[in-house]
């Protein structure tokens, strides 16, 4: 149908940018590479961060960059353990900055660390290098010069355990750039503040050499430790899973009870699988695991000299069936590390079984087809529910149609939309069942085998909805895998509203010309009249009565657009008349038709009571036009009509009414009203509201003759129920319920209250309560009579 309802780049900073000179770019390709002195493990896959925080000398050329910046915890590994390791400094000194002279770029290290072996005021020298990589006080100083310079005449000096200097003795460096490597791998902690870890490099003026502050490190005032739980399991008895360890820093993985794992009541720990080692110093054999109980305690024999990462498994069982709840298993985590979460899924619990859920229901049109429900989800409760030619069915109720049937008919498989598969399902068969297609099939074709509890999840699926249908669109879920319930798919609304202005509008019986005012049609939602199909609207009239003049049709609200009104007998019949028009354009914002000038012609055959019109034709019921014949003509012989209302009634008296009849007269506004010429007074006044005109049901039923007695009000159920005779009339509030010894019908409006007294439009009242109902609109009366 047309128009449906559906619903790193290096990071290189050159003092240049910064100071605002000429920024340099890579130099030619055939420039020498600095073969850094560090191990491979130490560089494989890390790139380059800019450490450059401020430059101190506007004349500096050249660039440093760092190639990693450690986060270290403020109590790191003492000299005795080996040190720390700083970030790997390359200072980048450009082409014709060195010229022969005698230069020297020193650099400071922050407060809190020192070099290992130097005491201050000693003073170390390395002049002889070589081109190969020398060790001074346990870290590694690179230099490879290109373009002739050379590296016999350079050298480092350690001033004093915080300061050291390379000096440039006569190099010069005309043909290409000089790159100079610092891997500070042994630097002692003494006790450093939290926050970032700067090196400082000067020079003198003129040198031409880069100077600033360079980032090489970051320190933590504590480790943090954090957990994950990975390849958990769902399952019915035990469990399996990966505990990934990772400290933040060295040593943040503390010795004693380091972290408590806690099962939820009803498991318990069975054992523990060797550690996988992902990188840092921890592994399997420097690693206590103690399992004891719902008790899981891991902690180190000696905490880490660098920050290490490992995968542990674990294994639990349930203990207890009656204890264990079914759903995720959360352990609680406690201990004297500090650890990123307090809690940790680490299985999924539940027998043997599944379910099938709508998250979010949309909402329908009746009388529309492609009309899209919510996403159905089909999952097991754990692993291995679902077995291989085993099914779950959907049953629609009566007044809906997948979309599937309603177009192919019987024997249609597959369905609209799609089928996604999750944790090792594969896609079900999807077949129809029943001659009405009401029940969607759907078969698996394999048992799941993956550790994860499957789902399979059917998105975007639309069906088609009878006229007239409105509330929840439940479906009944059965089939041989076992699942049983109900869910709700959608909220099915009205396609089409009709009401009249005057629908107490009294007319007798042979009337030829009865003015009863305006009808209006509204639609529920846009596009809810259609111009599919012909667009055919019809008001139908009931045997007897039919118009006596063409009325006026148009569009007061709303962008519709319509065409070609007509009056006419139906089917020829000349007794029951029927208003036509046709959809010409679909409506994007909901839209209102007003029927004005409305005269009816009254056969003297017409039982006494309401005339009740009803609207339909494909324009305003579409799928009780269209669609596979047997879904459309089950809909088109009985559930055809998009609204009905009571648009006046036939008001004569019958013949031989007795004497002891009752006559109540109400006038709107006032609390006071007769019965057969007395005065009584009501709490509550007749009124009017939106066109209609509300009665106090309560006095109504007194003046007919109800007693107190037999008008009951049931608070829990909000039903009132009143007994007059034979007849037993109930209402539940805040619906439109209205049901007549055990017959229901629905109203056009709902019972509601006002100053705690049940009201209702005067043409209900008198439906109610069997009374004839006449209202004078020049007196504003309403009288009525006990038939």
């Amino acid at each position: 149908m047309s128009k449906k309802i559906h619903n790193k780049q290096t990071n290189k900073n050159n003092v240049y940018d910064i100071q605002g000179g000429d920024k340099k770019f890579m130099k030619k390709s055939t420039k020498k590479v600095i073969n850094v002195a560090a191990s491979a493990a130490l560089l494989a896959g890390v790139a380059p961060i800019a450490g450059v925080l401020a430059p101190t000398a506007a004349h500096a050329s050249g660039s440093f960059d760092v190639y990693n910046v450690p986060t270290l915890s403020s109590t790191s590994v003492s000299k005795a353990q080996g040190g720390v390791a700083l970030g790997r400094v390359k200072v980048n000194i450009d082409k014709f900055t060195l010229n022969g002279g005698n230069n020297t770029l020193t650099f400071t290290l922050p407060q809190g660390f020192e070099f290992p072996t130097t005491t201050n005021g000693t003073t170390t020298t390395f002049d002889q290098f070589n081109n190969t990589a020398v060790t001074a006080t346990g870290n590694t100083y690179t230099f490879v010069a290109a373009g002739g310079a050379n590296t016999a005449n350079i050298g480092v000096n350690v001033i004093n355990s915080t300061t050291a200097q390379i000096v440039f003795n006569g190099t010069s460096n005309q043909a290409d750039d000089l790159e100079i490597l610092l891997d500070m791998k042994q630097i002692v902690s003494t006790g450093p503040s939290s926050g970032d870890v700067n090196v400082n490099f000067s020079a003198a003026n003129g040198s031409g050499l880069p100077t600033g502050n360079v980032k090489v490190a970051t320190v933590v005032s504590s480790g943090q430790v954090a957990v994950e739980a990975r390849d958990t399991q769902s399952s019915s008895n035990n469990f399996n899973f990966n505990l990934r360890v990772t400290e933040s820093v060295a040593a943040s993985l503390k010795t004693g009870n380091a972290i408590k794992l806690k099962l939820p009541s009803g498991f318990e720990w069975t054992s523990r699988g060797t550690a996988t080692s992902l990188y840092g110093t921890l592994k399997n054999e420097d690693l206590n695991v103690a399992l004891n109980g719902d008790t899981a305690t891991i902690s180190a024999k000696a905490t880490s000299q660098t920050a290490s990462s490992f995968d542990l498994p674990l294994t639990f069982t349930v203990q207890d069936e009656d204890k264990a709840k079914a759903g995720d298993v959360t352990a609680t985590i406690s201990g004297n590390s500090s650890v990123n979460v307090s809690s940790l899924v680490v299985g999924t619990y539940g027998q043997y079984g599944g379910g099938v859920t709508v998250a979010s229901p949309t909402t329908v049109v009746a009388g529309q087809d492609e009309q899209k429900i919510g996403n159905v989800v089909v999952k097991e409760s754990v692993a291995g529910s679902f077995i291989a030619g085993r099914t779950v069915t959907l049953q629609l109720p009566e007044g809906a149609r997948w979309q599937s049937v309603y177009t192919g008919g019987e024997g249609t498989t597959g369905t609209t939309g799609s089928i996604d598969t999750a944790n090792g399902l594969v896609t079900p068969n999807v077949t129809y069942t029943g001659t009405d297609g009401r029940t969607l099939k759907l078969t698996f074709p394999t048992q799941n085998t993956s550790n994860k509890a499957g789902s399979i999840t059917l998105k975007d699926v639309e069906v088609a909805v009878q006229p007239g249908f409105t509330g929840d669109l439940n479906a009944t879920v059965a089939g041989s895998q076992g699942l049983t319930g109900t869910v709700k798919l959608a909220t099915a609304v009205s396609g089409v509203s009709l009401t009249a202005t005057n629908a107490t509008y009294n007319i007798a019986i042979g009337t030829d010309n009865a003015s009863i005012g305006d009808l209006v049609i509204k639609e529920g939602a846009a596009g809810a009249l259609t111009d599919d199909g012909t667009g055919l609207v019809e008001v139908l009239l009931p045997a007897g009565v039919t118009f006596g003049s063409t009325p006026t049709v148009s569009v007061t609200g709303g962008d519709l657009r319509i065409r070609n009104v007509s009056v006419d007998t139906y089917n020829n019949s000349g007794t029951q008349g029927v208003l036509r028009f046709y959809v010409d354009s679909e409506s994007t914002t909901a839209s209102t038709i007003t029927v004005s000038g409305v005269n009816l012609r009254i056969d003297r055959t017409v039982p006494q009571g309401d005339i009740v019109a009803k609207v339909q034709g494909d324009g305003a019921a579409y799928t009780a036009y269209h669609g596979a014949g047997s879904v459309a003509q089950t809909w088109n012989s009985s559930y055809k009509y998009a609204a009905q209302a009571a648009i006046a009634t036939i008001g004569t008296a019958p013949a031989g009414e007795t004497d002891n009849a009752v006559k109540a007269i109400y006038t709107i506004g006032s609390t006071a009203y007769t019965v057969n010429g007395q005065t009584r007074t009501a709490e509550v006044a007749p009124y009017v509201e939106n066109g209609r005109t509300y009665l106090p049901v309560r006095y109504v039923a007194e003046a007919l003759g109800v007693s107190q007695a037999n008008i009951l009000f049931d608070k829990p159920t909000s039903v009132v129920t009143m007994i007059k005779g034979d007849r037993v009339v109930q209402l539940k509030l805040n619906t439109n319920q209205l049901t007549i010894n055990g017959s229901t019908i629905n109203m056009d409006v709902k019972a509601v209250t006002k100053a705690n007294r049940t009201v209702l439009p005067i043409a209900w009242v008198g439906k109610a309560l069997d009374a004839v109902i006449q209202y004078d609109a020049a007196a504003k009366t309403v009288t009525v009579n006990s038939k």
